[in-house]
């Protein structure tokens, strides 16, 4: 997306989005920041709405579509439970919930005795 609008060094900005992206939501803004200053040397304010709406919508289809689907690949979940968990144990514990509450959810089954693996 960054090289269809112009922009300078495209793959060593995607690079740094990336390795942005690795923390979690304060990430999202420190990358947003240089790259809103270089659309606005480029394009002006238009250009600056391109690159906003572009992150959002990354980042949504990353939290929304792939994070989801990945936990339910890996754990033998269907993953509208996965997502209903993650939904679940952000409200109750906050960011700790999003990185604990799929294994959290996972242990809970097992105490059950709830076995997702049998073929």
């Amino acid at each position: 997306m960054l090289s269809i609008m112009n922009f300078p060094e495209s793959i060593a900005l995607s690079f740094m989005i990336f390795i942005f992206s690795l923390i979690p939501i304060g990430g999202i803004i420190i990358s947003l920041i240089p790259l809103s200053v270089i659309a606005f040397n480029i394009g002006g304010m238009v250009k600056v709405a391109y690159v906003i709406s572009m992150i959002i919508i990354l980042c949504a289809l990353e939290n929304y579509v792939l994070t989801p689907q990945f936990m339910s690949s890996k754990t033998k979940i269907p993953v509208f439970f996965v997502f209903i968990v993650l939904i679940i144990s952000q409200h109750f514990m906050g960011m700790w919930g999003l990185l604990i509450g799929i294994p959290l959810f996972m242990f809970i089954l097992h105490m059950v005795g709830i076995n997702l693996n049998k073929k």
